[in-house]
């Protein structure tokens, strides 16, 4: 994960990238006046960060509307001095996800980043589950059947950023910037093509042949289930126990009488 510091003061800039550290959130930093500069420049491609982190930089509520006016997608948490209700609700409408309060700990920012990541995806869990694969977004490795299967961090890495992407084409330029987050080229290309080898003999091994990650040639890849590997439909599953115990068998299917045809209910003791 690559996010974008912008705070002034370098001694508070100095404790918060020690917390993104400890996080393991690979980060970047700027005054307000090279951020500006880097968004008139380039505009929203000129920032490829994961994230903006914005401290004491006046009228933070302006810095965020001004970032979200020239359609910077990344996501924006905002550090303020105290709790406020008016500030923190003036900063989310004008575009922010998150507010916190310094100073701010690691595993919380690191959590938070977690859950609007996870958010902008569709997804209610870190857990994603692909088949007899369960892929967290959180850090832990993923599980086949409920068993650890060790990677390295940067599988580990590769392999969140096919999970986000569920079922969808990923080029391979895409998974160099969300890793690296870096630009890819044709040389550095070659990394991402070593280390999905890598994955999918892991992945073989511990699923006993199931090919997870698909080459599109020409286009990237694709992380899907085997259809062998795919779990029944969870509400059908219910159905077929309810089933099971008798309840279609026997005939117990819920009955609900049209309006016109019901008794009306007479109170108790009248």
């Amino acid at each position: 994960m690559q996010a974008l510091l912008i705070e002034p003061a370098d001694l508070i800039a100095e404790a918060i990238g020690k917390q993104l550290d400890l996080c393991k959130v690979n980060h970047d930093r700027v005054d307000l006046h090279g951020l500006r500069e880097l968004v008139d420049g380039q505009g929203s491609i000129g920032i490829g960060h994961d994230a903006i982190i914005i401290g004491d930089v006046g009228d933070t509520e302006a810095c965020v509307a001004m970032l979200r006016a020239r359609n910077v997608t990344a996501a924006i948490i905002c550090l303020i001095e105290r709790r406020c209700a008016n500030t923190t609700a003036g900063i989310l409408r004008a575009g922010a996800d998150d507010v916190l309060v310094k100073p701010v700990v690691s595993t919380e920012i690191r959590a938070r980043l977690e859950a609007i990541r996870r958010r902008s995806y569709g997804l209610t869990s870190n857990a994603v589950p692909v088949g007899r694969l369960t892929v967290f977004l959180d850090g832990r490795d993923p599980e086949v059947d409920g068993e650890r299967l060790r990677l390295s961090q940067r599988e580990h890495a590769i392999l969140s950023v096919l999970a986000l992407n569920h079922r969808r084409v990923v080029s391979k330029e895409h998974i160099y910037e969300e890793v690296y987050g870096l630009s890819g080229s044709d040389p550095l290309d070659k990394v991402i093509d070593v280390y999905i080898c890598k994955l999918r003999k892991k992945i073989d091994v511990a699923t006993g042949g199931g090919r997870y990650i698909e080459t599109v040639y020409g286009r990237g890849y694709k992380f899907e289930a085997p259809s062998d590997h795919v779990a029944p439909d969870r509400a059908q599953t219910t159905m077929d126990r309810w089933s099971k115990a008798g309840g279609l068998a026997a005939g117990r299917v819920p009955f609900i009488l049209p309006a016109a045809q019901r008794l009306p209910v007479r109170a108790v003791g009248r």
